[in-house]
């Protein structure tokens, strides 16, 4: 099988050659096309349960919140490690799971569980977006010469996340800074006394005014007519107005016994931004399985039509940080290293094989087996990083192809020593005779190499994850060396050594020396 293809190649040459070059252009629309990261992704499947519990202690938090939601938790498929945070307010539990678990099978069992938790009435846990730790791909601030810090909090809660949470691969979007606008009810105790009302009536008048209500419908005329009662609250002066109780048939107001005002909810933190003591920022989170570069290019489109066509003309979304410079930093040290690579490669060659036109018959490998595997990326979908293509081995690849040039120069210089034109006939005889001769020490001798990645594929865990493309790269860049060697290098030993052929000799000088 391995003699047939190489004698097919050198019967049908121009084929050969028109193939290469047409791999070699698929192999550059796919390098553009491949995605690639500065690191993949070594974060096993992850479930975060987060719930509010606002005013209460972390020991309250711990017993009626964490402790619950860890017990129902406890035997979900494929968990590997439960934790759990209990802070003043706040309960989150993370859960690990299995390498290779889907993380959608995890969710749902999570989603199932969750909801048999016996928690405290009133209480929703809520599980959070699908991102790992390295999805952060984007932070933005927005900007504006007369709004507020608080302004610029309201457009990111209520336009900007809405916007950016709508991209296909957009796990999250989380804003930081800036106050959160309140609508407050400041009672004044001594009016409290003097109406009668108490706290939890004023609470609940508050919350039972602030709703629509529907009415069902009647006919007249032949049309229908719905019938609602439009409750819901516009503004301060809405609040002012709602009717606590009735004293002898005259209504009290929660105007008459409270301040209502817009405020803002008690700070926990603040983000300042450059000069900026106060600023608002987004952070764009990626969501799992999803690469960097395409979800990239639709945030920055998003962005674009937010500030051309979106938001008001004096706010602007400024970005700051967006992982595409880590991943151009990334492309330019893997690119720089291939051709350091490469040009090092063609002198060592020329240096032992003590002739340019083999060295660079031999140096052509390299763009090929590249080309290659960067086809075969594509096609499994197989994201590039810095450790999987920086970790090619130009000296393996063309370990094969050395031997199969050097031979068929060694074959064609001794059948005829001297000769400036060697006859059509003998000449390609001679190099199917040397190709034949190495052909099958050449694969087997590749595979062999292959072979030695195998073990990598049983590795699990982060080891695995980190290592498993590099594998799949070096695998794939060998496989293309190896048809590079049996189809295109004998084809361009026949065009390219037709003349000149001769085993350079190293002279040998003896002498006499009398003592």
């Amino acid at each position: 099988m391995i003699a047939k293809l190489v004698s097919f190649a050198l019967r049908q040459r121009f084929l050969i050659v028109i193939a290469s070059l047409a791999l070699m252009v698929w192999g550059g629309i796919s390098f553009q096309k491949l995605p690639i990261d500065a690191y993949p992704d070594l974060s096993p499947p992850h479930v975060e349960i987060i719930t509010q519990w606002p005013g209460h202690a972390a020991e309250e938090v711990e017993r009626l919140i964490s402790i619950p939601i860890e017990i129902e938790m406890n035997g979900i498929p494929r968990l590997d490690a439960l934790r759990s945070i209990s802070l003043y307010g706040l309960s989150a539990i993370e859960m690990n799971f299995d390498y290779g678990a889907d993380p959608y099978f995890v969710r749902e069992q999570a989603f199932e569980r969750v909801a048999n938790a016996a928690v405290p009435s009133g209480l929703q846990p809520t599980i959070s977006p699908l991102f790992s730790p390295s999805g952060l791909i984007y932070r933005y601030v927005l900007q504006s010469p007369d709004r507020s810090p608080q302004d610029l909090k309201v457009i990111e809660d209520w336009v900007l996340e809405r916007h950016y949470r709508s991209i296909q691969g957009v796990a999250d979007d989380s804003g930081f800074g800036g106050t959160t606008m309140q609508y407050q009810v400041l009672l004044d105790p001594n009016k409290l006394f003097a109406y009668g009302v108490t706290v939890p009536e004023v609470t609940q008048q508050l919350s039972d005014n602030n709703a629509n209500a529907g009415g069902g419908f009647y006919s007249q005329g032949g049309q229908f007519y719905y019938i609602r009662g439009l409750g819901l609250v516009r503004d301060t002066a809405d609040i002012g107005n709602v009717v606590l109780q009735e004293k002898n048939g005259i209504p009290v107001y929660v105007k008459d016994i409270a301040k209502v005002e817009i405020g803002h909810a008690p700070r926990l933190g603040q983000f300042g931004y450059m000069k900026q003591d106060e600023a608002v920022e987004g952070v764009i989170l990626m969501r799992v399985g999803e690469q960097a570069q395409v979800i990239l290019r639709r945030v920055e489109a998003m962005t674009k039509e937010l500030n051309e066509h979106v938001l008001p003309p004096d706010v602007k979304v400024v970005p700051y940080y967006d992982r595409q410079g880590l991943i151009e930093e990334t492309t330019q040290t893997v690119e720089g290293n291939l051709l350091r690579g490469m040009l090092l490669v063609l002198v060592i060659l020329g240096l032992f094989l003590l002739s340019l036109r083999t060295a660079l018959i031999v140096a052509a490998t390299i763009p090929f087996a590249l080309l290659f595997s960067f086809i075969c990326l594509d096609w499994r979908h197989i994201p590039a990083n810095l450790l999987s293509i920086g970790a090619i081995d130009f000296g393996i690849i063309v370990d094969g192809s050395v031997v199969m040039v050097e031979n068929i120069f060694r074959e064609l210089a001794a059948r005829h020593p001297g000769d400036d034109a060697l006859e059509p006939f003998n000449f390609m005889e001679a190099i199917r005779t040397a190709a034949h001769d190495v052909e099958r020490p050449i694969f087997y001798a590749i595979a062999v190499i292959i072979a030695g990645y195998l073990p990598i594929y049983v590795l699990t865990g982060p080891s695995g994850r980190l290592f498993q493309s590099m594998a799949d790269t070096m695998s794939f860049a060998l496989l293309g060396a190896l048809l590079c060697t049996l189809t295109l290098l004998p084809v361009l030993c026949a065009f390219f050594l037709k003349k000149h052929v001769h085993e350079p000799r190293a002279r040998i000088y003896t002498g006499i020396r009398a003592g």
